[in-house]
């Protein structure tokens, strides 16, 4: 990737994509034409830095809701000190439907390392 071939209209239209739900509202919010932007996603370095921009905006998300994961657990469990029955229920629903959740991609984690390294063996 060489993000020194992008033009200036370029570089500036891409955070506007980046922050878009579409590719439409992006070219849109950007002032270029959808045509335009969709010639620009054909050239490899236009692409790799609107993938690497929108990565960064990803983890930059997924940063927050590190952070606030803790306290995202404590209100969920704190709810199960309430009164109300079926927010209890609901509350339980989701706390374990979450840690199966959990469970079932470290198992699959586990496979997914064990079919590598038999693959790894086999080389």
């Amino acid at each position: 990737m060489d993000a020194s071939t992008l033009t200036d209209r370029q570089l500036k239209a891409i955070p506007y994509i980046v922050a878009a739900p579409t590719y439409t509202e992006g070219a849109q919010t950007a002032g270029i034409n959808r045509a335009t932007l969709y010639e620009w996603l054909r050239d490899p370095d236009f692409k790799a830095e609107l993938d690497m921009q929108r990565e960064q905006v990803s983890q930059e998300a997924f940063g927050v809701l590190t952070q606030n994961l803790t306290r995202a657990v404590e209100a969920l469990t704190g709810l199960l000190d309430g009164g109300d029955a079926r927010l209890k229920r609901l509350v339980c629903n989701d706390i374990i439907s979450h840690f199966l959740k959990h469970k079932e991609l470290a198992e699959l984690e586990e496979r997914i390392e064990a079919v590598e390294d038999a693959l790894a063996e086999r080389e």
